[in-house]
């Protein structure tokens, strides 16, 4: 019997064809998979979509997006959306630095292939906001965490014209450092948007997971950036400022979180020296504290001199101090790159965080005030931190949470506790991960030696919890 080879090809090409309309897909987005492989020197075998998302009704503001549909069974499984910080920090940070399929090596612009990438367990978004930050672009306007908070709810919904076949699926929102004020602040968008619309119609949000996130007042606010009293206590616990300066911070703490003083401008001072040094000339990694300062800095970028604590958007540098961003600027500040990923020439040439803002409101409240309406949504929550950050570190989100279960009478319904990742040989057993907690409704957990962006740091035990997270599993 002779086979047509002509016809074959003719009907796989219609067929698959037929399934992309049927599912709605837009094919215009989707990354050559031969090219990326060639520019990036790995074998990766699954699909990515790369483009941009209407911000706004007019479109004028156009917000770029990955997206990486999970290896197998995608519309069987959840999306993510995922949110960097800043404010004016690239999520592709998250994609080719943490939890993505393939990303860097350490201080290096080589990829390797993730194989704790969270595309094993759901459907990721990466999404660039707000308006100047990477690719994205649109009107140079004043910006806040509730404008920000609004683009990020109609880029959403614009995902979901172009890939309408996930939109009933679970949407979990995920974020770390600033992603603190822009997943809740989010959160409450959909929650608005969901009550004015029929069932059908309704974004399926199922759950919130931060990392050392900003949230209360006391962390990253303009304020509390004159006076880091959680990073103080992080720093002192760990004996990196001597017993005398840990006393001095404490015994003014209460009054200076309330009015900056010269006292309290001169103990901050104190701490950066005893850190650093004097000339400040010791480098020291405040989002890894155990972990190296790279000191990388391509043509034209500046780096935060800022030796300690979170990164000012009014600072004149657009990567921020010790941060491993070699390969992120190598590649997505090629032109082979930008055509693969189909930037449009209105984007700006890509940096790690923006400092193109005309000028950006951030709320002195933080998203503190914004969880108790969360809660009553009963919208899941997982906060998470790598307890060796020195940026937004355990000692704040233990304060404030600390609050939040006081002020709320959250029930605890599973005391603190270790976690654990299975022993890899039977010698190990079960090696100790961290501590979690379980509050009604949201869960608190640590991650052990882990730092700011902690799928960076553990990206095992980072797709352990985020994979019992999304499939709703207690913790042992």
């Amino acid at each position: 019997m002779r086979i047509n080879v002509t016809m074959i090809v003719f009907l796989t090409m219609s067929l698959s064809l037929s399934e992309a309309l049927e599912a709605g897909v837009d094919n215009a987005d989707i990354v050559d998979k031969n090219k990326l492989n060639q520019l990036f020197n790995i074998n990766y075998q699954g699909d990515l979509y790369s483009g941009y998302l209407k911000a706004d009704a007019q479109g004028t503001t156009q917000f770029y997006y990955l997206f990486y549909p999970a290896a197998n069974d995608s519309l069987k499984k959840p999306i993510i959306l995922w949110l960097n910080g800043g404010p004016g920090c690239s999520s592709i940070q998250g994609a080719f630095n943490e939890n993505g399929p393939f990303v860097f090596k350490a201080g290096t612009s080589e990829f390797e292939l993730n194989k704790y990438s969270w595309t094993n367990f759901a459907n990721m978004i990466y999404l660039e906001s707000p308006i100047s930050v990477g690719f994205s672009y649109g009107p140079q306007v004043e910006q806040s965490d509730e404008s920000t908070a609004k683009y990020n709810l109609q880029a959403l919904l614009d995902f979901f014209n172009k890939f309408p076949e996930y939109k009933t699926l679970p949407l979990f929102l995920a974020g770390e450092s600033f992603g603190g004020v822009y997943v809740p602040t989010l959160t409450i968008e959909i929650i608005d948007y969901n009550s004015k619309q029929s069932a059908e119609s309704r974004i399926n949000l199922q759950g919130l997971a931060i990392g050392n996130g900003c949230t209360d007042p006391t962390e990253c606010t303009h304020a509390a950036w004159q006076f880091q009293v959680h990073v103080f206590h992080q720093v002192g616990r760990h004996n990196f400022i001597s017993e005398e300066l840990y006393e001095k911070v404490r015994s003014v703490e209460k009054q200076c979180v309330e009015v900056k003083t010269d006292i309290c401008r001169q103990i901050s001072q104190e701490v950066e020296e005893q850190i650093t040094g004097k000339d400040q000339k010791i480098k020291a990694n405040q989002y890894n504290m155990y972990g190296a300062c790279y000191t990388y800095t391509p043509e034209g970028s500046k780096m935060a001199s800022r030796s300690h604590g979170l990164m000012s958007y009014t600072e004149d540098a657009d990567i921020p101090a010790c941060a491993d961003i070699q390969g992120l600027y190598h590649h997505l500040r090629s032109n082979q790159v930008r055509d693969l990923l189909h930037i449009k020439p209105e984007s700006a040439e890509w940096e790690v965080c923006s400092k193109k803002f005309v000028d950006y409101k951030e709320n002195p409240k933080g998203s503190y005030y914004l969880y108790e309406e969360i809660l009553k949504h009963q919208i899941k929550v997982l906060i998470y931190s790598g307890d060796v950050d020195g940026v937004v570190p355990v000692t704040g989100t233990m304060y404030w949470l600390n609050k939040l279960q006081k002020e709320l009478s959250l029930l605890t319904l599973n005391p603190w506790r270790p976690w654990f990742v299975p022993g890899k040989r039977d010698v190990d057993g079960n090696q100790n991960a961290g501590y979690v907690v379980d509050l009604d409704g949201l869960t608190f957990m640590t991650i052990r030696n882990a730092g700011h962006m902690v799928p960076l740091d553990k990206r095992e035990e980072a797709e352990i919890f985020m994979a019992k997270f999304v499939k709703h599993e207690l913790f042992p």
